[in-house]
């Protein structure tokens, strides 16, 4: 049997095993595999919202995204689908109707033997990772969904009778684990999730990126008077995917906005890469300097504070500049929707 015969043949027994008859998204199951140093951490969807699927996530790191989505929907709604794919990294199987389903998932589930039929009833793999556009899975993930697959079978219909753990309040967040030795045995027990898994992606801790500007660039912005004026400041991706020169899978392009509050107009719109910490603070010193004054307080996005103040925080510090969040920007979120209608054109 080929992996892809194999794949889907296992996708159609978890399909017609109805665990969401069962579990709630937030009975997240674990499982250690042989060969792998984290274990994997299974969601299983549809006894709420009858979108019926599996969220795998990969490891701790990808399993933090799980709580940041549950702790954001849980204080608000996301504002966009754009804000919400940020907290997305997992790969994700749905059960779809056959008109839902891509031409080339239609294809490979053709090419593998397996039939499925009826309503909700078609499988849709996507990999989901913050600044990409949702994906099919690669080739090389199919050996590792095929495990996760084989012993999630097993593993999620023995834990049926155990759900009741998550019913309890917990000082402590602990999941069903099944851990699996190389003859095959396995033990059973529960995994406390770390803290810092649980608090979502944002840690209360910020690690400030150090100025990577010159002392002669500082002094000069620092030399500029003090406006009497406010700067709004995003980073942000802009929701239209765009193909890389080279090919391959589609990016959100990520967008450094900066508007004056007293001028009430947009004073700089970049594209950036969000890892290039040097470029971004080199545009805000510059900024000030073309703009022939510092403001005394730059607002931001609550929701990206960390993001932002990661970058900028040490600079502004020295240049005697606030960094503010607040729920909403009042000129870039207009700003931000008529871009968002200019690039749809």
């Amino acid at each position: 049997m080929d992996n892809q015969m194999q794949l889907y043949s296992l996708v159609k027994k978890l399909y017609q095993a109805g665990f969401w008859e069962d579990y709630w998204d937030n009975d997240i199951i674990g499982i250690q595999l042989v060969g792998y140093k984290e274990p994997v951490f299974i969601s299983v969807l549809g006894k709420a919202e009858q979108n019926f699927g599996f969220l795998i996530y990969r490891n701790l790191e990808e399993l933090s995204y799980f709580f940041e989505t549950r702790k954001r929907a849980e204080f608000r709604e996301f504002s966009s689908v754009m804000e919400m794919l940020q907290t997305q990294k997992c790969i994700s199987l749905h059960f779809e109707d056959r008109q839902k389903i891509p031409k080339e998932e239609y294809k490979k589930i053709k090419a593998s033997g397996i039939t499925f039929r009826g309503k909700k009833a078609w499988p849709v793999f996507t990999d989901y990772k913050p600044g990409y556009y949702p994906f099919t899975i690669e080739e090389n993930d199919v050996p590792f969904l095929i495990a996760v697959f084989e012993k999630l079978m097993e593993t999620a219909r023995d834990f049926r009778a155990s759900l009741q753990v998550y019913e309890k309040e917990q000082e402590i967040y602990e999941v069903l684990m099944r851990s699996y030795k190389t003859d095959g045995s396995y033990k059973d027990g529960f995994y406390v999730v770390p803290k810092a898994i649980v608090e979502g992606i944002v840690d209360n801790e910020i690690n400030y990126a150090t100025i990577k500007l010159t002392e002669f660039e500082m002094k000069r912005a620092n030399t500029q008077k003090m406006e009497h004026t406010i700067w709004e400041l995003d980073i942000d991706f802009v929701g239209v995917p765009v193909v890389p020169p080279s090919g391959g899978r589609p990016i959100f392009p990520c967008l450094l906005l900066v508007a004056d509050s007293q001028k009430g107009e947009l004073i700089c719109s970049e594209f950036i890469k969000p890892q290039n910490i040097e470029k971004i603070q080199r545009i805000v010193l510059q900024l000030i300097v073309v703009q022939n004054g510092r403001p005394p307080k730059i607002v931001i996005d609550a929701d990206r504070y960390v993001k932002i103040a990661t970058y900028l925080e040490r600079m502004l510090t020295t240049l005697d500049i606030e960094l503010v969040p607040i729920q909403k920007l009042p000129l870039l979120s207009v700003v931000k929707e008529d871009m968002l209608e200019y690039f749809k054109e």
